[in-house]
């Protein structure tokens, strides 16, 4: 079967970009084990890679006349597109190079998988400006707490290295892990007030976000903010930190990934 012109001009840019974040995240691996590699050439590739997949899923979304296409892939290829972007901004200032692999392995994976794999899901902006300001704060606050859940996972396997290290050597450019810890907590911070933000649009302007087919995603939600909103006040309270801090953390994330894609993959793949 031949191949059009109109299907290389995507196949290339999706190879090119997952070509990109693979070769950012072996740069960020080789600083991160010590290597003189320079800076440029690693956020060169990032920026690259980010550039190609915002410009494929863009098209991807609009591709469609009637309506923004929101399906599931493609609003977890711009929630991982959002966290490479959020991670390569902050970094130097973060010093979480071990974790830019993860996040543009993700990115990378969800690009190809929105590709391969396309699926639709309407929804119509035009008219109803609030939900478009609910969803964009919902994507926010979902990566940046995604982005939390990261680090989480770094602070356990900081704990976990500062008890071996004397077996494994020692590693250059790992953050300290007190840093680290405060890394966590500044990021639900602000990823609790976008998430505050965003059920409280939902909940004031958009009367359909209990109805019957969306009380899983809202009553998983809530769950979830509670679950960050408890460990907030319990650390400012009662100093909680270490293994309590990374388990509410990894919770609520866990909820939020049931809320953002649990209900809509029960809508799209086993009740449509």
């Amino acid at each position: 079967m031949a191949v059009n012109s109109t299907d290389y001009a995507m196949v290339i840019p999706s190879l090119l970009c997952m070509t990109f974040y693979l070769l950012a995240s072996i740069a960020a691996l080789r600083h991160l084990l010590g290597a003189r590699s320079a800076g440029w050439v690693l956020f060169s590739l990032a920026w690259s890679a980010i550039a190609l997949h915002a410009a494929g899923l863009a098209q991807e979304i609009m591709a469609l006349e009637r309506g923004p296409n929101l399906s599931l892939l493609n609003v977890a290829s711009a929630t991982s597109l959002l966290i490479a972007v959020l991670m390569s901004l902050s970094v130097r200032r973060f010093n979480s190079w071990i974790l830019l692999p993860v996040a543009y392995g993700f990115a990378a994976m969800l690009q190809t998988a929105s590709y391969l794999m396309p699926s639709r899901y309407l929804v119509h902006l035009e008219q109803r400006p609030e939900l478009m300001v609910h969803i964009a704060l919902a994507l926010l606050a979902f990566s940046v707490l995604m982005m939390a859940s990261l680090f989480s996972l770094l602070l356990a396997y900081l704990e976990h290295y500062l008890k071996v290290r004397k077996r494994l050597g020692l590693l250059p450019h790992l953050p300290p892990l007190l840093m680290v810890e405060q890394r966590v907590y500044q990021l639900i911070q602000l990823g609790v007030l976008l998430l505050t933000l965003s059920i409280g649009c939902g909940w004031i302007f958009i009367d359909e976000m209990f109805a019957p087919e969306q009380r899983l995603k809202a009553s998983l939600t809530l769950v979830a903010w509670l679950v960050y909103v408890i460990l907030l006040w319990g650390h400012y309270r009662h100093g909680w930190r270490g293994r309590l801090l990374i388990l509410l953390s990894l919770s609520g994330s866990f909820l939020l990934v049931l809320a953002y894609f649990g209900s809509r993959f029960l809508n799209e793949m086993w009740l449509s």
